[in-house]
């Protein structure tokens, strides 16, 4: 690979702390959730006005749809001050007292409910706000105020283009194992109410609770680990090519492992009977393998370096 291109390629990135890059990718995902909460919203102030959706009290349908937007709001509004306090930790003081305002919040409904006589802490929405807010987000914009105030500043990287994309594509690939993770232990512990033997529905669909059952999650369970330790491979060598072999070597794995699904559902099922998570999971696994390879091509740091010291390092008069 041609130097002066990689040199001219090369992008310093945002340097962010551990405590930093966790709180971009918790941002990140509320910022997610929130959009798709908003869309939710929306829907159902749009098909109450048009006629769309069962007939019912029409306040109570519009006051339901309104809360939804305003939690859509908080959970993008976190994500925003998040995002930004990611990138500088000068700014986490907003996000820092949103979080603990919806933590006082939390507190106060809590209390009341203990007042007349409900306690709403187990509540799924409550538990998930306490968990989210004062568990998550309020500790991780303390431990970013902390390394602020005592001058703690993240890493800065030389990125080339492949480098920035298998970056990203890196975080998806976290993302999709936190969501994953998350999703089961959810569902685990919804069917542990059943017991054994028990006809449950989940989001509409009957399902019979079994040891196979808790199989199966333990597999998506295990799986989605190896996602979220995928990713974190993907950032550590997108980051520092000269490591970049054991994300490609997890990379080429499952691309592997993908290829012979394929092949089998195709074998087993014809065309049609290929899925298409496991045809995206390929081609999006195949990207990164491809950008794997590439940053490997990379001249190593040290060979920049020689080539063109003055360009990687800044002078005293620049």
């Amino acid at each position: 690979m041609d130097v002066e291109s990689v040199i001219s390629d090369l992008e310093p990135s945002i340097p962010r702390t551990p405590a930093q890059a966790v709180l971009r990718m918790v941002s990140i995902l509320m910022g997610l959730l929130g959009g798709i909460v908003l869309l939710g919203g929306v829907a159902v102030l749009v098909g109450n006005v048009m006629g769309l959706l069962p007939g019912g009290d029409l306040w109570t349908t519009v006051t339901f749809g309104v809360m939804i937007l305003v939690a859509a709001g908080l959970l993008l509004l976190t994500a925003a001050l998040g995002i930004a306090a990611s990138n500088n930790s000068a700014r986490v003081e907003p996000y820092r007292f949103l979080c603990y305002l919806v933590g006082l919040a939390v507190l106060v409904a809590i209390v009341w409910g203990w007042g007349v006589g409900s306690f709403i802490l187990f509540n799924p929405i409550v538990l998930a706000t306490t968990i989210v807010y004062v568990l998550i987000c309020s500790r991780l914009a303390d431990k970013v105020k902390e390394e602020h105030d005592e001058g703690v500043r993240g890493e800065t990287f030389l990125r080339s283009r492949h480098q920035r994309m298998l970056h990203l594509l890196s975080e998806i690939i976290i993302l999709k194992g936190v969501v994953t993770i998350v999703a089961v232990l959810v569902l685990g512990a919804a069917l542990v109410v059943y017991g054994e033997g028990e006809r449950a529905v989940i989001s509409g669909v009957p399902i019979t609770v079994s040891g196979m059952l808790y199989a199966i999650l333990v597999v998506g369970g295990l799986s989605s680990g190896v996602n979220a330790l995928a990713g974190a491979l993907g950032i550590r060598g997108s980051n520092r090519p000269q490591k970049i072999v054991p994300f490609l070597v997890v990379a080429a794995l499952s691309c592997a492992f993908d290829l012979v699904q394929v092949v089998g559902m195709f074998l087993e099922r014809g065309l049609l009977g290929v899925t298409f998570d496991v045809v995206f999971d390929l081609l999006f696994m195949g990207v990164c393998l491809y950008l794997a390879v590439r940053i490997m091509r990379q001249p190593t740091p040290e060979e920049l370096a020689a080539a063109a010291g003055v360009a990687l390092v800044s002078g005293p008069d620049e």
